[in-house]
């Protein structure tokens, strides 16, 4: 495979003295096969090969050719799903995993070529905003004609028409003719032992300018049914939007923090849950004008018993802590997304998009965390009673505005608005009993508390930006950039007393308000040509801090937050791209606000045994980045090669001071630290062993990162070393035949300055297996296998963990369009939630009891409403 240039010369190096056959294609012409070798000489000149137009005249041409699985268009792989076979009744998700290049975990994230996939489309249009698995898990592979792998571009690159540089992977899934008109869909029900139960479907109806879609899934067997996005975003500290409107190059840009504490857990995979979930899809486009719309609705109810084991190490040796944690937590979640994209006419354009969140969370616990001293003898007793009720709103909403000039289409102008807004209430009553055994007085060893918690968190956040994009030629490109932003955050916490009539305790009641200022003004020049993109700018960054800690809302001032911040942030990018091979190189200066969280001086009292409080004189972020990616896909033999290396360097960062008193409670502050960095290796490749048979992917991850803190006003240096090897070989042996195959290996180290004795070692491996075999008409037997491995060689903690799951399905009448299915989960009663982690002063690993060994029988429907109406309409 090679492409011509400019003037149509074209050459291959480097192959065998054999017989060839030569296509050529080109747009608006015929495409062209010829017989060329063996040949005489090493060089070998075809001389010129013709190729005609299509005549205007011409009515009807047939060209049959061989289909080819991949090809490149520009920057887009795109697959032709045909060529990669899957089981009937497999979805989108099973698909994806086929495709050179792609890679899908267990969770259904995706990767293409090395990078984390963001966004899927379905025909151009978004399918329930932007979560990528509603359409991979919902949609069935048997409806897809091609997938497409590309880079995105940022709203602002699609409307001047000018690379700048911000990309984005991004998956659009081109579904066939058939599907593109009518309805379609898939509904199934299921029953197992031990009360097991489960329920989804979804209906989608398609046309030329419209998509409307329809879900829902009730179960019982821990399916959430949402992806982690969600959960970030609905505690409003979700990532920083791709087109969210701030022009310019991207770094020293306000990130809107929200609340972070409206969600207290993550449903991974730990405890017993209940989940149910139902939404609706409409998107519209007619080329002038697009709107995209979604709304649903997810609720999850979760039962979790969990054991803790910490080990927090001290200057000078360490104490233990174990935690027996019983939890009910119910989390309701409404999303709201809207879009709307209008050509008003060639010159001008506009943008407007919202996205609403409300949730409520209600989460009963009892918390018995027992501190042991170095020598595990008990020091102290907590017994933690808690009741939480809260709830949220998020709201997110930006406006670009593009003018084109008429004379000269390159020159433009844009304007960007935005309103952000995150709001959490919850009342928390906390009832605890604590018992000191080393206290000298009967009074000092036991203690209760009873405490109502009533807090309250608002943000408010006003964004504006101005773009100005002069083209000085062609190629170079001069934009002259302003960003606005004005943050209000106000946190009111009142404590009270349950037992004195809910008196008001003020020595843990404070009202905390704070303003941040953002002003940033830049220019930068770029060059783009033929693939190749550089960049080189500089911006004036200003923020002013202005806060205040009360006593109470309205009351006199405890303290008062009077700050202004000046810097200058410099950015360069170069990208290259050609012939399947795309680099990037970039150096920013990032230069950022400390979250409301870090500054608000206020103390989280959720657990008595660790205090946390915030730092009202915080100082900003400010790091240089150096960061490199490549990646070379090579269409012949689809192998590619990819890689992504990152180092940063924090000139001032926010870390944590801890200290321990005698009794081992634990206090910690936000507090800037200088010297910490951090580098980060991923490298991978994919090659076909026998193309769209055996393929074989792997890849390396190698960081470093190198974190200061403070420890009982000691300097402590955590340098922690993670290592990770994967290597997966997929074999699709026949058409009936398909196999998985494959390792992850991964190893973290940590060192402790103060404690080299006490560094740890931690192994998670995982070895995985899957078949999947058509062994007889219509009937499918499927399998898989993962032995997890989690060992910590300083504390000796050692689990295997071996899940296999195995099922039987059998497709029914006319166009398989029913199915049953028998599936047993965890045949060998093994699963349970295991977790272990090192991080600042501490190593931990949890237990939990999940979902273990169990049975089910399933029925799906797959509805298929396209084909009467082709009939119809093809006189059939």
């Amino acid at each position: 495979y090679t492409r011509a240039d400019e003037t149509g010369v074209f050459e291959f190096k480097n192959i065998r003295n054999s017989k060839y056959i030569l296509k050529v294609s080109y747009i608006n012409y015929l495409p062209l096969s010829m017989i060329v070798g063996p040949f005489t000489a090493e060089n070998n000149n075809l001389e010129k090969v013709k190729i005609k137009p299509i005549s205007k005249e011409l009515m009807e041409v047939v060209v049959r050719t061989a289909r080819a699985p991949l090809t490149i268009r520009g920057d887009t792989i795109e697959y032709d799903a045909r060529s990669f076979k899957v089981p009937e009744g497999s979805t989108v998700e099973d698909l994806l995993r086929r495709l050179p290049g792609l890679e899908v975990d267990a969770a259904g994230n995706i990767k293409a070529q090395g990078q984390d996939v963001r966004k899927v489309l379905v025909d151009g249009k978004s399918f329930f905003g932007d979560d990528p698995k509603a359409a991979t898990k919902n949609l069935g592979a048997e409806t897809i004609s091609k997938v497409q792998v590309y880079y995105d571009k940022s709203d602002q690159a699609k409307l001047t028409g000018i690379d700048d540089g911000k990309k984005e992977k991004a998956i659009n899934l081109e579904l066939k003719d058939e599907f593109k008109k009518g309805h379609f869909g898939k509904a199934t029900i299921a029953a197992g032992n031990q009360n097991r139960w489960a329920s989804k479907g979804n209906l989608n109806k398609f046309n030329k300018n419209e998509q409307f879609s329809v879900l829902g899934y009730a179960n019982n067997i821990n399916e959430t049914g949402v992806n982690w996005d969600d959960y970030g975003e609905f505690k409003g500290n979700g990532r920083n939007q791709f087109d969210n409107g701030d022009f310019g190059f991207n770094n020293g840009f306000m990130y809107f923090y929200g609340d972070n504490n409206s969600i207290t857990s993550r449903f991974d995979g730990r405890g017993f849950t209940k989940n149910g979930g139902a939404g609706v899809n409409y998107n519209f486009d007619n080329k002038k004008a697009k709107f995209s719309s979604s709304y649903f609705y997810n609720q999850t109810e979760l039962d979790l018993n969990s054991i803790n084991n910490t080990e927090t190490f001290l200057p000078v040796g360490s104490f233990f802590s174990r935690d027996t944690l019983n939890r009910t937590n119910f989390l309701g979640n409404h999303s709201i997304g809207i879009r709307y994209e209008k050509m008003i006419d060639s010159s001008n354009t506009i943008i407007a998009k919202t996205n609403i969140r409300l949730g409520t969370n209600n989460n009963i616990s009892n918390n018995i965390q027992a501190l042991l001293n170095g020598n595990n003898v008990l020091d102290n007793l907590l017994n933690l009673n808690s009741d939480l009720a809260s709830s949220s709103q998020n709201v997110s909403s930006t406006f670009i505005y593009r003018l084109k000039f008429k004379k000269n289409k390159a020159r433009n102008f844009s304007f960007s608005s935005a309103y952000n807004m995150a709001n959490n209430d919850g009342n928390q009553i906390f009832t605890n009993r604590y018992q000191y055994f080393t206290a000298s007085s009967l009074e000092d060893k036991i203690r209760t508390s009873n405490l109502l918690n009533q807090n309250s968190i608002k943000g408010d956040q006003y964004k504006s930006s101005l773009s100005y994009l002069e083209p000085l030629s062609k190629k170079v490109f001069w934009e002259s950039f302003y960003n606005f932003s004005l943050d209000k955050n106000t946190t009111n916490q009142i404590n009270q007393n349950t037992l004195e009539s809910n008196k008001r305790i003020d020595s843990l009641s404070s009202y905390f308000e704070n303003t941040i200022l953002y002003n940033r003004v830049g220019t930068s020049f770029r060059y783009s040509y033929n693939g190749i993109n550089v960049s080189a700018g500089l911006a004036a960054v200003q923020f002013d801090l202005d806060g205040g800690l009360y006593q109470s809302k309205g009351e006199n001032n405890i303290a008062n937050i009077n700050k202004k911040y000046n810097g200058l942030t410099p950015n360069m990018t170069m990208l290259y791209e050609k012939n399947g091979f795309f680099t990037n190189l970039e150096y920013s200066y990032n230069f950022s606000a400390p979250s409301i969280n870090d500054l608000q001086p206020i103390v989280n009292y959720s657990n008595p045994n660790y205090i946390a409080r915030g730092n009202p004189n915080l100082s900003p972020v400010r790091s240089h980045r150096i960061s490199t990616y490549f990646n070379k896909f090579y269409q012949a033999t689809f192998a590619y090669f990819y890689g992504n290396i990152s180092y940063d360097y924090y000139t001032s960062q926010i870390g944590y001071s801890i200290k321990n008193n005698s009794n081992f409670i634990t206090e910690s502050m936000t507090q800037n630290f200088s010297g910490g960095d951090q580098v980060n290796v991923y490298v991978g490749s994919s090659f076909p062993i026998i193309k769209t048979k055996i393929n074989l992917n792997s890849s390396i991850n190698y960081s470093i990162t190198k974190t200061p803190n403070i420890i009982n006003d000691f300097k402590n240096i955590n340098n922690t070393k993670r290592n990770g090897f994967r290597v997966n070989l997929n074999i699709t042996a026949t058409s009936k035949f398909f196999m998985d195959i494959g390792t992850n290996f991964g190893i973290t180290n940590t060192n402790y300055s103060l404690q080299s004795a006490l560094n740890q070692r931690i192994k998670n491996n995982t070895y995985t297996g899957s078949i999947k075999w058509n062994f007889t008409k219509k009937t499918f037997f499927e399998s898989n296998y993962n032995h997890n491995v989690f060992k910590n060689t300083t504390t000796g903690f050692n689990l295997d963990q071996p899940i296999w799951n195995s099922s039987i399905r059998r497709l029914f009448l006319k166009d398989n369009k029913m199915e049953m299915r028998l599936a047993s989960f965890d045949l060998l009663n093994k699963n349970k939630g295991i977790r272990q982690n090192t991080a600042l002063n501490y190593v931990n690993n949890e237990i939990a009891p999940t979902l273990a060994r169990y049975f089910m029988f399933s029925i799906s429907y797959n509805l298929r409403g396209y084909e009467d109406k082709l009939k119809k309409n093809n006189g059939f």
